[in-house]
């Protein structure tokens, strides 16, 4: 509770134009029980189970946690998203809240701002989610996440600047400047500018998840389900916008990180073509010959990579969209 104080605080400070309180809060948990917070001396108590959640939550906010494996009443929770996700505009995540989103399939194909511990357990509970290292905040589309509950207020004032205006965000960080001096540097100058937004289209999110992922199952079906687009859709959008077909794509970040392997000359062939995600060392001999005329073998001989008159060729700091 002690994280989500100033979250909360920030949301029931917020004023529309007319001076009204912008945000009604509540509360909810699996069991109503008397929830123990890490600090033995609070205690909070949900105004909600979530069978009896309200059904039209417009905002649900996951906060942060002291534990780190999920338990029994966590994936409850889980299936709690899962069942009333789609329903939901919006959904934070504070910190390790992100794991119950992640649980419940919501972070697939989605980027998320995340400690290295949470990044540890988001590879363990949705291998699809990309985590963005440079970022405490972001949102990507309706999923907003913080790294940890110590940018809870900047998160709230996103918020905030979202539904009522810069205006409104900036009076909130007034009051808690007011308040607290220390913050002051940190808002002063229209700090709640903080979230990155996740504006790319849903074929520059593949592209990225190609480039980072060469090894993994990048099929059409599964590529799709990424970005919640049909096979045919995806397919019509992402040759439209780059020119290339998902297929020839795939292949061309995998042929490249391969060249980039067997230049370095630490792993083996056959380690290669199993890291490229080429298969095995027959198929990716095959791959080589026949879009660059020489086999893997060779390349671990040229020290300077030699110019390939290939459009279709794809190195690794490729633009995420060939064509705008």
């Amino acid at each position: 509770m002690l994280d989500l104080a100033s979250f909360v605080e920030a949301l029931r400070s917020a004023r529309d134009p007319n001076g009204e309180a912008s945000y009604l809060l509540t509360t909810c948990a699996y069991g109503q029980d008397s929830l123990q917070a890490e600090e033995p001396w609070i205690r909070v108590q949900a105004a909600h189970d979530i069978t009896s959640a309200p059904l039209d939550i417009d905002t649900l906010i996951l906060p942060n946690s002291s534990v780190s494996d999920l338990q029994d009443q966590d994936l409850e929770c889980s299936a709690f998203l899962g069942r009333r996700g789609k329903s939901i505009r919006r959904i934070v995540a504070l910190g390790n809240g992100v794991l119950l989103a992640a649980a419940a399939g919501m972070t697939r194909g989605q980027t998320v701002a995340a400690d290295s511990a949470v990044e540890e357990r988001l590879a363990t509970l949705c291998s699809q989610t990309i985590v963005d290292p440079n970022y405490d905040l972001h949102k990507s589309g309706k999923f907003w996440s913080a790294r940890g509950p110590a940018v809870g207020l900047s998160l709230a004032l996103a918020l905030i600047e979202e539904d009522l205006g810069h205006e409104a965000a900036m009076d909130v960080s007034q009051r808690f400047t007011d308040r607290f001096p220390d913050l002051r540097p940190r808002f002063a100058n229209g700090g709640t500018h903080l979230v990155h937004g996740d504006r790319r289209s849903p074929v520059e999110r593949i592209q990225e998840w190609v480039i980072a992922n060469p090894s993994a199952d990048l099929t059409v079906s599964r590529l799709a389900s990424m970005v919640a687009m049909s096979e045919r859709t995806l397919s019509r959008a992402f040759k439209q916008r780059t020119g290339q077909t998902v297929g020839d794509f795939v292949l061309s970040v995998r042929l490249a990180y391969a060249r980039e392997m067997l230049r370095s000359g630490e792993r083996k062939i056959k380690d290669v073509a199993r890291l490229a995600g080429l298969g095995s060392q027959t198929n990716m001999r095959q791959l080589f010959v026949s879009r660059y005329g020489r086999p893997p073998s060779e390349f671990r001989k040229i020290e300077v990579e030699p110019a390939i008159d290939d459009e279709r060729a794809t190195p690794l700091g490729v633009a995420l969209s060939a064509r705008i």
